[in-house]
């Protein structure tokens, strides 16, 4: 009996120690800079393409010298997929009813892709699914988890060492790493690890992408769920959707963007968006030299400044009426 005592003892402070210890964690972090935002008037929704990938105040200020005055707030979050954005977006428009304006990023076939997520794929930067400040049908219903996922949802969230079982794995794994690298030739890395573990966020072969393209092809009526629950909600609270493809390298321009496939995909895509009235703003050629990427997707961080600028400008010039009536509201008498 005392082991067993014991026992429940050790779990329960190691349960307890792992949640003060999340709140160093990526998502964790974001979620605080969402909740602490002053009055932001513009929202930023993606992943890692856009997460600490857009310059804040290089944005606003190009913005603001083209007569658009907005308060930027950047919710994309790297490792997310829909489900994880349609939350964040959820939180943010909870947290600032201020928000007219949200801009979101993305690239290929993620507007439309099909999520088939599992409470087990809920790991890394997608735990933020796990987190107590959404609540459990909340989630579900971005997951659209049936009653079995939910109730293994609930045990998740209520057990800290199984929602956090991987992110302390990470640890584990970036020491692996560094000692099987000792003697070995150095491997590329970028400002956000090494290159080789980004290149699964393409597709691998240009007939799969050709494969994806037509899977919307045949029904080019409708956005992915997550998305279409984060249109119909901007809708709701009257704010103003700008879809921003985001810049792609030379490399992924010439392989895949140059298909007859994605000239079909994108053209649909603008016309459901048009349906929508919903602006599409092409970003993807902006950046035209590799030098410009720290991959063949993420930009590298001298280029972050010159996009965030371009986007100010394009944004500003746009016909966003909402944005112009934040501005007046919140521009200085």
């Amino acid at each position: 009996m005392p082991v067993v005592t014991a026992a429940i003892a050790v779990l329960l402070l190691l349960n307890c120690a792992l949640i003060q210890w999340s709140h160093r964690l990526p998502y964790y972090k974001k979620l605080e800079q969402i909740r602490i935002a002053q009055n932001p008037n513009l929202l930023f929704v993606g992943n890692s393409l856009l997460d600490h990938h857009v310059n804040e105040t290089a944005f606003e200020q190009a913005a603001a010298a083209h007569g658009a005055n907005w308060i930027a707030l950047n919710s994309a979050l790297g490792a997310s997929l829909a489900p994880e954005q349609r939350l964040l977006f959820q939180y943010a428009e909870t947290c600032h009813p201020t928000i007219t304006t949200v801009v979101i990023g993305f690239y290929d076939f993620q507007l439309t892709d099909t999520d088939h997520s599992h409470v087990a794929d809920l790991v890394g930067n997608r735990i933020i699914g796990v987190d107590h400040r959404f609540p459990l049908s909340e989630t579900a219903a971005a997951y659209n988890f049936g009653m079995i996922s939910r109730a293994e949802l609930e045990l998740v969230r209520s057990v800290p060492m199984a929602a956090y079982r991987a992110n302390a794995w990470k640890d584990v794994e970036i020491l692996r790493r560094r000692m099987a690298a000792v003697g070995m030739p150095q491997v590329a890395i970028n400002s956000m690890g090494r290159v080789d573990d980004f290149t699964a966020l393409e597709a691998d072969s240009t007939q799969r992408f050709d494969e994806e393209a037509q899977t919307f092809l045949a029904a080019p009526e409708r956005f992915n769920v997550s998305f279409e629950a984060i249109l119909a909600e901007a809708r709701q609270a009257n704010m103003h959707v700008v879809l921003l493809a985001m810049p792609m390298s030379p490399y992924h321009l010439k392989r895949f963007y140059s298909r007859p496939s994605w000239s079909a995909y994108f053209s649909a895509l603008k016309r459901l968006a048009s349906t929508r009235n919903i602006q599409i703003v092409d970003a993807s050629t902006w950046m035209p030299d590799e030098s410009d990427f720290a991959d063949h997707l993420h930009l590298s961080p001298q280029a972050v400044s010159e996009f965030s600028m371009r986007l100010g400008i394009s944004l500003a010039h746009a016909e966003i009426p909402q944005a112009k009536q934040s501005a007046a509201i919140h521009s200085p008498s």
